[in-house]
């Protein structure tokens, strides 16, 4: 007893192995997917934190500077022990009175660190020393005090008193700000390395650099750093170029900052990197296990296939001895007798299908055959009842020619050529009993009638229409056009036979678009029933045929039929 369940579809091995393959790329390229989102995420995450990092930085030195200004501009203008210094009488005084300023300044060096250096210089006693400790060698000294002693600064407004400036000793950076009032000019000096120490230990990478640019291309490093900044693309996957400007930190410099993330992030980068590495080579691995379960299992299992389907479309049964898998082998003594069988019964019921058919289309083109026959022989004694001769010799001529092609297309196709012929023969007749009740206009496409028709098609339709729509009281003309087409990479030869007349009554045009058989008054199927049915017998599926109406009047008939050379 079967269970009413419903059956599993079934595929086969070569299926399931492509499947296969296409679920490893799957995995390997979402692998990829997420090896790229993560390192993407990680360079991301990346940068924030270096500029949340540096703009940290940059408003701390912002307010260092800011005090500096501030202190610089009061001490200056208002310190008294400068009066002191200026006022000394002698050595001791001035030494007292230098040695408090220092103090002074020292006490403030506590807010901002002792790398940013000051300097005082009275013009008047033609005085240079430093306010704080000096953290640069003598001969700079020297050569920074002959600097900016030449430099005439004078306190105009605010922003000058805020200006500072780069300065160069023995390829090192400084920065500096000099303030001039009236007798006093005070120097503030700071190392551009001293500024940038407290993000050295911010990882950039091996190739990642920090570089101090004052005004526009002034840039305060040597020459290889702010050549590769100048050559290097930024947005790349593994380096980025970040840019904080002067004008929006309020500082007198900006900072460009390369950032190297393979070398900051090289562990979690090599190890996406394993990941995608090892994916490829189990990738690897399982294809070329796919290969040999291929070469050993799958192909031997086509070919016993293959072999099946050359028994069902061949007389002989094949041999599967070669095959390389034992049971495949012994599965042929199963299949010998069996096949056998089979074949016999499928040779059976073809023949048995053929003959139908044949006895079939016999039978329809004797429908067709005598239908005109009895007209022809009363047309032609009421002529010679009149003594029209000449037209009883023309009438039997194409009588003769009519009915000598009915009786030899017992072949299932004829040439195009031949059946247009034939036409012409049936349509001189009509000529000769209707007179010039119609007209007949045809377009042939050049060597298109040497392909093959079934007989007595076209001439069906257009023996209908003279039937049914030529009349004495008003001239009708029917028109057929005949050329290929192309469809879907296929070549059809399209047929179109139209008239001017009634055309179709609607219940009969209602039949013939729903594919209705056409019973006449005796219960026997008319021509364009027997058409239809030898095309479908003929062509199967591969042909189509619609009935329509013009909307100006006038029957329309579109046949389509696979393009086929007519072979002797």
């Amino acid at each position: 007893m079967r269970l009413p369940f419903g059956k599993n579809p079934s595929y086969s091995i070569n299926y399931y192995s492509k499947m296969l393959i296409i679920i490893l790329i799957c995995i390997f390229l979402i692998n990829c997917v997420v090896s790229v989102i993560t390192i993407s995420i990680t360079r991301q995450q990346s940068i924030d934190y270096i500029e949340n990092t540096f703009n940290l930085y940059l408003k701390d030195t912002q307010k260092r500077l800011n005090a500096i200004d501030h202190f610089m501009i009061w001490t200056v203008k208002n310190e008294p022990l400068i009066g002191d210094i200026e006022d000394a009488q002698g050595v001791d005084e001035f030494s007292t009175s230098l040695s408090n300023f220092r103090t002074r300044v020292n006490d403030f060096q506590y807010s901002t660190g002792k790398e940013y250096q000051f300097f005082l210089a009275l013009k008047k006693e033609n005085l240079f020393f430093n306010s704080s400790p000096i953290k640069i060698n003598y001969s700079d000294y020297l050569k920074m005090k002959k600097t900016l002693m030449s430099e005439t600064k004078t306190l105009n407004n605010y922003e000058n008193i805020k200006t500072w400036q780069s300065l160069k000793l023995n390829n090192k950076f400084y920065l500096y700000h000099l303030i001039e009032y009236q007798n006093r000019v005070f120097i503030c000096l700071v190392s551009v390395d001293d500024i940038l120490s407290p993000l050295q230990d911010i990882k950039l990478g091996k190739n990642g650099s920090i570089i101090m640019e004052q005004d526009e291309y002034v840039f305060l490093s040597n020459s290889n750093p702010v050549h590769l900044l100048k050559k290097e693309e930024p947005g790349t996957l593994f380096n980025s170029h970040l840019f904080f400007d002067e004008e929006d930190t309020s500082l007198p410099f900006s900072l460009h900052v390369t950032v190297d993330h393979f070398g900051a992030f090289e562990k979690v980068i090599l190890a996406q990197l394993t990941i995608i590495t090892a994916t490829i080579f189990i990738s690897l691995i399982l294809f070329l296990m796919l290969l040999y379960i291929k070469k050993k299992v799958i192909s031997p299992v086509q070919a016993f296939s293959k072999n099946l389907a050359d028994i069902n479309n061949n007389n002989e049964i094949i041999d599967f001895e070669t095959s390389s898998i034992k049971e495949l082998e012994e599965a042929n003594v199963q299949f010998r007798g069996l096949i056998s069988e089979i074949k016999k019964l499928k040779v059976n019921i073809y023949e048995q299908e053929i003959e139908k058919n044949k006895i079939q289309m016999d039978f329809m083109k004797l429908q067709i055959k005598p239908h005109f026959y009895l007209n022809c022989l009363t047309t032609i004694y009421s002529m010679a009842q009149m003594k029209m001769y000449n037209e009883i010799i023309e009438m039997a001529s194409s009588t003769a020619k009519y009915f000598r092609y009915l009786f030899q297309t017992n072949q299932d196709f004829v040439k195009l050529e031949k059946e247009l012929e034939h036409i012409n023969d049936y349509l001189a007749i009509q000529k000769l009993v209707h007179g010039p009740a119609f007209l007949f206009e045809r377009f042939i496409e050049p060597d298109i009638d040497q392909a093959k028709i079934p007989p007595l098609v076209i001439q069906t339709f257009i023996e209908n229409t003279v039937k049914y729509c030529v009349s004495l009281d008003e001239e009708m003309s029917i028109f057929i056009s005949i050329y290929h087409v192309n469809m879907n990479n296929n070549k059809f030869i399209k047929i179109t036979i139209k008239d001017t007349g009634p055309g179709f009554p609607p219940d009969i045009l209602d039949k013939l678009q729903n594919n209705i058989p056409l019973i006449n008054r005796k219960g026997n199927q008319i021509g364009i029933n027997n058409v239809v049915q030898r095309l479908r017998l003929l062509y199967g599926g591969e042909f189509s045929i619609k009935f329509s109406n013009d909307p100006d009047g006038g029957a329309r008939i579109m046949l389509m039929i696979p393009y086929l050379m007519y072979e002797e």
